[in-house]
């Protein structure tokens, strides 16, 4: 097949070759035109946008940043009031140890002062003296022991040892007041007393 414009006679194909041309042309500037009607719906749609109102999550914010506020300057106070607590526990703890040493100390004295004076007596109360000094010691070592215990754990649980301290100091002046007035009821300490 043959076709013949202007002069020009074009075979088969080469008749197809222009066909696809013209078809492919045509296809090209419907494409464009289509291209160029999207472009004009999306800048009239993007003239049209008009931004969402967030004044209400600004608002919401700056409340719950206040809000925040609030809760963090209460932790705080709380916190402090918890250092207040644990400082005003440690004072007491130190108050304590030093009353139990002081204590300790005053028992200590008066037990010595009760050792020199059974020295100058005589032999047999001496004995007896001695007697009662080692259960003394024993006593003290014993009391001792207790309490450094007691002052120990005092730091870490005083609310419950409080009274555990109290009791047992209270049990070893009763003690020591049962064996002073032992010593001292002695009979043979009251005869050399009368020498």
């Amino acid at each position: 097949m043959e076709v013949e414009y202007g002069g020009i006679k074009a075979s088969g194909g080469k008749l197809f070759i222009i066909i696809s041309l013209l078809g492919t042309i045509g296809g090209g500037l419907w494409g464009g035109f289509e291209l160029f009607k999207r472009y004009e719906d999306m800048e009239a749609k993007i003239s049209e946008y008009v931004a969402p109102d967030l004044s209400g999550f600004d608002k919401r914010l700056a409340l719950f940043d206040t809000q925040l506020k609030d809760k963090v300057k209460f932790v705080d106070l709380e916190v402090s009031a918890l250092k207040e607590l644990v400082a005003d526990a440690q004072e007491t703890a130190r108050d304590i140890r030093t009353d139990i040493k002081g204590e300790i100390a005053d028992q200590t004295d008066q037990i010595s002062a009760i050792d020199k004076r059974s020295r100058a007596d005589g032999l047999e109360t001496r004995q007896a003296m001695r007697n009662a000094e080692g259960e003394i010691r024993e006593l003290i070592t014993s009391t001792n022991k207790d309490i450094r215990d007691l002052i120990t754990s005092t730091g870490k649980r005083w609310d419950d040892k409080l009274t555990k301290v109290d009791t047992q100091i209270e049990n070893i002046e009763k003690k020591l007041d049962r064996k002073i007035t032992k010593a001292l009821e002695n009979p043979l300490a009251a005869m050399s007393k009368t020498k």
